[in-house]
């Protein structure tokens, strides 16, 4: 490492030091609980932030998501959809925990990193890789209503700050929560739900969600999108909940 790389790193440490400083002591004039476990302490304490940090880990999920033309449409996520993930995202969606967002956007910026790996050119390629859109998973306007603010967008700015994901979809009916429904049953709440923006005809898309599930989001945002001449390259979310078997192995 060059001394000017030294250099960096070590600000950067510095500066980890002295926000987390900052932050205990402020835990201590205006205690909060953390979001995941509920201890008096930061919006994530650091037995679960340990805990996030072990079980975590960037990886292309197995769901298979089609194109129009019969290619395969990545999807990466940074974890699975449990303990402290599970948790912050909650607290995020369902109490209003704006400071649950930083941790998760991390994780975000964590998945697009994998996708963007994945993605990468040949070295002997020429040229800068074509541009790609990141467009928002879209949410109800009730949803919107009773949280008071878009979360998705909130965690995009987290993960890649100064920049803004697009809310390129919309939805144009009446839908169910999809929590309880079967794999079938939420494909088919979902089918026809989504209209895209005509001005997305052409550009490359990545696809930004929290969770994937049974992939009908995904999949019904994909058929939108490419109704209106958009090219969905990928996929990235910040949790999976993977399947498990009920059969003993």
């Amino acid at each position: 490492m060059s001394p000017p790389s030294m250099l960096v790193a070590r600000l950067r440490t510095w500066l980890e030091r002295l926000r987390a400083d900052a932050l205990d002591a402020l835990a201590v004039v205006l205690p909060v609980t953390c979001a995941s476990c509920g201890a008096v302490d930061r919006a994530l304490c650091r037995r679960c932030g340990e805990h996030l940090a072990r079980d975590t880990g960037v990886r292309a999920c197995e769901l298979r998501v089609v194109a129009g033309d019969g290619s395969r449409i990545p999807v990466f996520a940074a974890s699975d959809y449990e303990g402290a993930v599970k948790a912050l995202i909650a607290a995020l969606k369902e109490r209003g925990r704006t400071d649950a967002a930083r941790p998760l956007g991390l994780l975000l910026r964590r998945a697009m990193s994998g996708l963007a790996e994945s993605a990468r050119a040949p070295a002997s390629a020429t040229g800068p890789p074509p541009a790609w859109v990141p467009v928002l998973a879209p949410s109800s306007p009730r949803s919107r209503r009773a949280r008071g603010y878009a979360h998705l967008a909130v965690l995009w700015e987290v993960a890649v700050p100064g920049t803004r994901g697009v809310d390129g979809l919309r939805v144009s009916r009446l839908v169910r929560d999809q929590a309880g429904l079967s794999r079938h049953g939420r494909a088919a709440n979902l089918r026809g739900a989504y209209v895209a923006d005509p001005r997305l005809a052409g550009a490359r898309v990545v696809l930004v969600d929290d969770v994937v599930t049974s992939g009908a989001t995904i999949r019904e945002s994909v058929r939108a999108l490419e109704a209106v001449g958009a090219v969905v390259i990928g996929c990235a979310v910040i949790a999976e909940t993977r399947r498990r078997s009920s059969q003993s192995p």
